[in-house]
């Protein structure tokens, strides 16, 4: 058993451990959803370039429709980005608001 001397020594971490909890998460998602589309950005690019390099009519049209779905893609990607930057400002706001008002 620990004597009461020590006790702020051992809880320390476990009150400290919730206020880098909150904004290292959210900065694992804000990173996880923008690779996430930077992702699916370069897959669809290279399956249309590899199609257009196949030489082939069929390949020639997919190639095509691949890259022109490109543009609607980015527009949504920076949709989504304005999103996850509000949501992170909002909860990161509110983590720093708990923060200072429990302390």
């Amino acid at each position: 058993m620990v004597p009461p001397l020590f006790w702020p020594l051992f809880l320390s971490p476990l009150k400290l451990s919730p206020s880098f909890r909150g904004p290292f998460s959210l900065g694992v998602r804000l990173g996880a959803n923008l690779t996430a589309g930077h992702m699916i950005l370069h897959i669809i690019s290279d399956f249309g370039a590899q199609m257009l390099a196949s030489g082939t009519v069929a390949g020639g049209v997919g190639g095509v429709l691949c890259t022109s779905m490109l543009f609607p893609i980015c527009v949504l990607e920076m949709a989504v980005a304005v999103v996850q930057a509000y949501v992170f400002c909002m909860l990161t706001t509110m983590y720093m608001k708990d923060a200072h008002e429990l302390h």
